[in-house]
């Protein structure tokens, strides 16, 4: 399991151990949010790039015009 220590100084952190979460649980909630964005930015990526591709493909077999 990856290391999560730099999350325990996180106010996010210190809340969702006074609710109930476990150290391990909050640290992997703190971590998923810290790095939810960068997924989604990767996501759009890459439906824009198959877009783009599929754009090419209509273009290459002359299904679309330039």
């Amino acid at each position: 399991m990856p290391d999560y220590s730099y999350t325990t100084e996180s106010p996010d952190f210190q809340r969702l151990l006074s609710m109930g979460f476990s150290e391990t649980e909050a640290a992997q909630l703190v971590h998923m949010k810290d790095h939810v964005t960068e997924q989604t930015e990767y996501r759009e990526l890459l439906q824009e790039s198959r877009r783009l591709d599929f754009m090419r493909w209509l273009i290459e077999h002359d299904r679309i015009s330039r």
